[in-house]
Protein backbone atom coordinates (compact mmCIF):
# COMPACT_ATOMS: atom_id res chain seq x y z
CA UNK A 1 0.00 0.00 0.00
CA UNK A 2 1.29 3.47 -0.86
CA UNK A 3 2.00 6.10 1.77
CA UNK A 4 -1.14 8.09 1.06
CA UNK A 5 -2.14 10.20 4.04
CA UNK A 6 -5.72 9.74 5.20
CA UNK A 7 -8.31 12.48 5.49
CA UNK A 8 -9.87 12.30 8.99
CA UNK A 9 -13.06 13.89 7.62
CA UNK A 10 -13.54 11.31 4.87
CA UNK A 11 -15.15 7.92 5.71
CA UNK A 12 -13.65 4.85 4.01
CA UNK A 13 -16.98 3.08 3.60
CA UNK A 14 -16.01 0.10 5.76
CA UNK A 15 -17.29 -1.19 9.09
CA UNK A 16 -15.13 -0.06 12.03
CA UNK A 17 -13.32 -2.78 14.00
CA UNK A 18 -10.75 -2.70 16.80
CA UNK A 19 -11.39 -5.84 18.84
CA UNK A 20 -8.70 -6.70 21.36
CA UNK A 21 -6.53 -3.58 21.13
CA UNK A 22 -8.75 -0.98 22.82
CA UNK A 23 -7.71 -0.41 26.45
CA UNK A 24 -10.43 2.07 27.29
CA UNK A 25 -13.07 4.29 25.72
CA UNK A 26 -15.46 6.95 27.01
CA UNK A 27 -16.96 10.24 25.84
CA UNK A 28 -13.61 12.05 26.06
CA UNK A 29 -10.81 9.61 25.21
CA UNK A 30 -10.05 6.42 23.30
CA UNK A 31 -6.93 4.41 24.23
CA UNK A 32 -5.50 2.07 21.58
CA UNK A 33 -2.55 -0.24 22.14
CA UNK A 34 0.52 0.34 19.95
CA UNK A 35 1.90 -2.49 17.83
CA UNK A 36 4.37 -4.01 20.32
CA UNK A 37 1.80 -4.09 23.09
CA UNK A 38 -0.90 -5.52 20.82
CA UNK A 39 1.46 -8.19 19.44
CA UNK A 40 2.68 -9.44 22.81
CA UNK A 41 -0.59 -8.99 24.64
CA UNK A 42 -1.17 -7.67 28.14
CA UNK A 43 -3.03 -9.17 31.06
CA UNK A 44 -3.48 -12.70 32.39
CA UNK A 45 -2.57 -15.48 29.97
CA UNK A 46 -1.36 -13.06 27.28
CA UNK A 47 2.01 -13.16 25.53
CA UNK A 48 3.88 -10.69 27.74
CA UNK A 49 2.73 -12.44 30.91
CA UNK A 50 3.72 -15.90 29.67
CA UNK A 51 7.21 -14.59 28.83
CA UNK A 52 7.46 -13.35 32.43
CA UNK A 53 6.14 -16.68 33.75
CA UNK A 54 8.58 -18.76 31.70
CA UNK A 55 11.52 -16.59 32.78
CA UNK A 56 10.57 -16.85 36.45
CA UNK A 57 10.11 -20.64 36.23
CA UNK A 58 13.57 -20.79 34.65
CA UNK A 59 14.99 -18.82 37.57
CA UNK A 60 13.29 -21.15 40.09
CA UNK A 61 14.65 -24.24 38.30
CA UNK A 62 18.17 -22.83 38.20
CA UNK A 63 18.02 -21.88 41.87
CA UNK A 64 17.04 -25.48 42.61
CA UNK A 65 20.03 -26.74 40.59
CA UNK A 66 22.29 -24.27 42.35
CA UNK A 67 21.18 -25.39 45.83
CA UNK A 68 21.24 -29.15 45.10
CA UNK A 69 24.30 -29.47 42.91
CA UNK A 70 26.17 -26.20 43.42
CA UNK A 71 28.53 -27.35 46.15
CA UNK A 72 29.29 -30.69 44.54
CA UNK A 73 29.63 -29.61 40.94
CA UNK A 74 31.26 -26.23 40.38
CA UNK A 75 30.43 -26.20 36.67
CA UNK A 76 26.73 -26.72 37.44
CA UNK A 77 26.81 -23.78 39.85
CA UNK A 78 28.43 -21.49 37.29
CA UNK A 79 25.98 -22.57 34.58
CA UNK A 80 23.02 -22.05 36.92
CA UNK A 81 24.21 -18.58 37.92
CA UNK A 82 24.73 -17.54 34.30
CA UNK A 83 21.29 -18.85 33.34
CA UNK A 84 19.68 -16.95 36.24
CA UNK A 85 21.31 -13.76 34.96
CA UNK A 86 20.06 -14.43 31.42
CA UNK A 87 16.51 -15.13 32.60
CA UNK A 88 16.63 -12.08 34.86
CA UNK A 89 17.65 -9.78 32.02
CA UNK A 90 15.01 -11.32 29.75
CA UNK A 91 12.32 -10.13 32.22
CA UNK A 92 12.96 -6.47 31.47
CA UNK A 93 11.20 -6.27 28.10
CA UNK A 94 7.97 -8.19 28.85
CA UNK A 95 7.57 -6.36 32.19
CA UNK A 96 7.95 -3.05 30.36
CA UNK A 97 5.19 -4.07 27.92
CA UNK A 98 3.02 -5.64 30.63
CA UNK A 99 3.04 -2.78 33.11
CA UNK A 100 4.80 0.16 31.48
CA UNK A 101 3.75 0.59 27.87
CA UNK A 102 1.00 3.16 27.54
CA UNK A 103 -1.57 3.22 24.75
CA UNK A 104 -1.95 5.91 22.11
CA UNK A 105 -4.60 8.32 23.41
CA UNK A 106 -7.18 9.92 21.11
CA UNK A 107 -8.92 12.81 22.85
CA UNK A 108 -12.21 14.13 21.47
CA UNK A 109 -12.28 16.81 24.15
CA UNK A 110 -9.36 18.80 22.70
CA UNK A 111 -9.09 16.98 19.31
CA UNK A 112 -5.54 15.85 19.98
CA UNK A 113 -3.68 12.57 19.69
CA UNK A 114 -1.17 11.81 22.45
CA UNK A 115 1.73 9.39 22.63
CA UNK A 116 3.93 9.14 25.71
CA UNK A 117 7.02 7.04 25.05
CA UNK A 118 10.35 6.88 26.89
CA UNK A 119 9.58 9.97 29.01
CA UNK A 120 8.63 12.07 26.00
CA UNK A 121 5.15 13.22 25.06
CA UNK A 122 4.28 13.57 21.39
CA UNK A 123 1.15 15.46 20.38
CA UNK A 124 -0.57 15.60 17.02
CA UNK A 125 -3.55 17.72 15.97
CA UNK A 126 -6.32 15.37 14.90
CA UNK A 127 -7.61 17.69 12.17
CA UNK A 128 -4.13 17.69 10.57
CA UNK A 129 -3.14 14.14 11.50
CA UNK A 130 -0.60 12.42 9.24
CA UNK A 131 -1.71 8.80 9.16
CA UNK A 132 -1.59 6.15 6.47
CA UNK A 133 -2.43 2.47 6.04
CA UNK A 134 0.27 -0.13 5.53
CA UNK A 135 0.62 -3.89 5.14
CA UNK A 136 3.78 -4.99 6.93
CA UNK A 137 5.34 -8.16 5.51
CA UNK A 138 7.38 -10.39 7.78
CA UNK A 139 8.28 -13.93 8.84
CA UNK A 140 7.49 -15.68 12.12
CA UNK A 141 10.10 -17.48 14.22
CA UNK A 142 8.95 -20.72 12.54
CA UNK A 143 9.57 -19.28 9.09
CA UNK A 144 5.91 -18.70 8.22
CA UNK A 145 5.33 -15.54 6.13
CA UNK A 146 2.85 -13.08 7.63
CA UNK A 147 1.11 -9.89 6.57
CA UNK A 148 0.03 -7.40 9.22
CA UNK A 149 -2.41 -4.63 8.44
CA UNK A 150 -1.56 -1.53 10.44
CA UNK A 151 -2.25 2.17 10.80
CA UNK A 152 0.93 4.25 10.90
CA UNK A 153 0.79 7.68 12.52
CA UNK A 154 3.38 10.45 12.52
CA UNK A 155 3.84 12.83 15.43
CA UNK A 156 5.64 16.13 14.80
CA UNK A 157 8.79 16.67 16.83
CA UNK A 158 10.51 20.08 16.81
CA UNK A 159 13.78 20.10 14.90
CA UNK A 160 13.62 16.40 14.04
CA UNK A 161 11.87 14.03 11.68
CA UNK A 162 8.36 13.05 12.81
CA UNK A 163 8.12 10.24 15.34
CA UNK A 164 6.15 7.32 13.87
CA UNK A 165 4.05 4.77 15.72
CA UNK A 166 2.22 1.73 14.32
CA UNK A 167 -1.18 0.47 15.44
CA UNK A 168 -1.69 -3.20 14.59
CA UNK A 169 -5.12 -3.98 13.14
CA UNK A 170 -7.03 -6.93 14.62
CA UNK A 171 -6.72 -10.06 12.51
CA UNK A 172 -9.73 -11.41 10.68
CA UNK A 173 -10.21 -14.65 8.75
CA UNK A 174 -12.76 -13.01 6.47
CA UNK A 175 -10.84 -9.95 5.26
CA UNK A 176 -7.46 -9.07 3.79
CA UNK A 177 -4.81 -7.20 5.80
CA UNK A 178 -5.46 -3.92 3.97
CA UNK A 179 -9.15 -4.14 4.89
CA UNK A 180 -8.25 -4.87 8.51
CA UNK A 181 -6.09 -1.73 8.60
CA UNK A 182 -8.88 0.31 7.02
CA UNK A 183 -11.39 -1.01 9.59
CA UNK A 184 -9.10 0.03 12.45
CA UNK A 185 -8.65 3.51 11.01
CA UNK A 186 -12.40 3.81 10.54
CA UNK A 187 -12.90 2.87 14.21
CA UNK A 188 -10.57 5.67 15.29
CA UNK A 189 -11.96 8.16 12.77
CA UNK A 190 -15.56 7.40 13.73
CA UNK A 191 -14.77 7.88 17.40
CA UNK A 192 -13.09 11.24 16.85
CA UNK A 193 -15.61 12.57 14.36
CA UNK A 194 -18.89 11.02 15.51
CA UNK A 195 -18.37 9.79 19.06
CA UNK A 196 -18.36 6.41 20.84
CA UNK A 197 -22.10 5.87 20.43
CA UNK A 198 -21.55 5.11 16.74
CA UNK A 199 -19.01 2.33 17.40
CA UNK A 200 -19.44 -1.40 18.05
CA UNK A 201 -18.94 -2.35 21.69
CA UNK A 202 -15.20 -2.75 22.31
CA UNK A 203 -13.66 -5.92 23.73
CA UNK A 204 -11.92 -4.37 26.74
CA UNK A 205 -9.03 -6.05 28.60
CA UNK A 206 -9.97 -8.48 31.35
CA UNK A 207 -9.71 -7.17 34.88
CA UNK A 208 -7.08 -8.51 37.26
CA UNK A 209 -8.39 -10.98 39.82
CA UNK A 210 -8.72 -10.07 43.47
CA UNK A 211 -7.29 -12.47 46.05
CA UNK A 212 -10.66 -14.01 46.97
CA UNK A 213 -11.43 -14.63 43.27
CA UNK A 214 -8.33 -16.69 42.42
CA UNK A 215 -9.42 -20.02 43.90
CA UNK A 216 -13.05 -19.95 42.65
CA UNK A 217 -11.90 -19.16 39.10
CA UNK A 218 -9.40 -22.05 39.13
CA UNK A 219 -11.44 -24.54 41.19
CA UNK A 220 -11.06 -27.95 39.48
CA UNK A 221 -14.02 -29.58 41.28
CA UNK A 222 -16.90 -30.13 38.83
CA UNK A 223 -20.39 -28.93 39.61
CA UNK A 224 -22.73 -31.67 38.42
CA UNK A 225 -26.20 -30.35 37.73
CA UNK A 226 -27.34 -32.90 35.18
CA UNK A 227 -30.35 -35.15 35.68
CA UNK A 228 -28.67 -37.86 33.61
CA UNK A 229 -26.63 -40.09 35.97
CA UNK A 230 -24.61 -41.65 33.14
CA UNK A 231 -22.85 -38.28 32.60
CA UNK A 232 -21.37 -38.24 36.12
CA UNK A 233 -18.67 -40.93 35.53
CA UNK A 234 -17.44 -39.02 32.49
CA UNK A 235 -17.43 -35.78 34.46
CA UNK A 236 -15.27 -37.19 37.25
CA UNK A 237 -13.28 -39.79 35.32
CA UNK A 238 -12.48 -37.86 32.14
CA UNK A 239 -12.85 -34.10 32.66
CA UNK A 240 -11.76 -33.83 36.30
CA UNK A 241 -8.16 -35.10 35.71
CA UNK A 242 -7.78 -32.55 32.92
CA UNK A 243 -9.11 -29.73 35.12
CA UNK A 244 -6.86 -30.84 37.98
CA UNK A 245 -3.78 -30.68 35.74
CA UNK A 246 -4.85 -27.25 34.55
CA UNK A 247 -5.39 -26.19 38.17
CA UNK A 248 -1.83 -27.18 39.14
CA UNK A 249 -0.55 -24.80 36.44
CA UNK A 250 -2.99 -21.89 36.54
CA UNK A 251 -3.57 -21.55 40.28
CA UNK A 252 0.10 -20.92 41.21
CA UNK A 253 0.39 -18.79 38.08
CA UNK A 254 -2.52 -16.58 39.12
CA UNK A 255 -1.05 -16.22 42.62
CA UNK A 256 2.27 -15.14 41.09
CA UNK A 257 0.44 -12.74 38.78
CA UNK A 258 -1.50 -11.28 41.71
CA UNK A 259 1.59 -10.49 43.80
CA UNK A 260 3.64 -9.15 40.89
CA UNK A 261 0.75 -6.95 39.73
CA UNK A 262 0.37 -5.54 43.25
CA UNK A 263 4.07 -4.67 43.48
CA UNK A 264 4.75 -3.63 39.86
CA UNK A 265 2.23 -0.87 39.35
CA UNK A 266 0.98 0.13 35.92
CA UNK A 267 2.66 3.36 34.92
CA UNK A 268 0.06 6.15 34.81
CA UNK A 269 -0.17 8.78 32.13
CA UNK A 270 1.55 12.06 33.01
CA UNK A 271 -0.82 14.83 34.21
CA UNK A 272 -0.88 16.63 30.85
CA UNK A 273 -2.38 13.50 29.28
CA UNK A 274 -4.76 12.69 32.12
CA UNK A 275 -6.28 16.17 32.37
CA UNK A 276 -8.00 16.23 28.93
CA UNK A 277 -9.73 12.91 29.68
CA UNK A 278 -11.48 13.85 32.92
CA UNK A 279 -15.02 13.70 31.60
CA UNK A 280 -16.50 13.12 35.03
CA UNK A 281 -15.21 16.51 36.22
CA UNK A 282 -16.88 18.26 33.31
CA UNK A 283 -20.18 16.48 34.03
CA UNK A 284 -19.99 17.42 37.72
CA UNK A 285 -19.43 21.08 36.85
CA UNK A 286 -22.50 21.25 34.59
Amino acid sequence: MDKNYLDPKQPLGIEPAAAGIVEGVDACCLDVRPKNSATMGKGRFRGAWWMIWIAMMGIVLDLFILVIYGQKYGAAAIAALLTIVVFGVSLLWPIQVWRGQRPVRFCRKDRKVYLHHYRKTYVADWDRIRAYLKVQHGVTAQGVPIQDGQVNMEFPYPGKTPYAIALLAPESLTSRPEHQAAALWEYIRTYMEEGPDNLPSPVLPEQDLEWDEILPVNNPLPIVRTKRPWVIPFEFGLFFPFRLTLFLITYPTDILYYFLAKHIKTKPFPPELERPCRCEEDQAAE
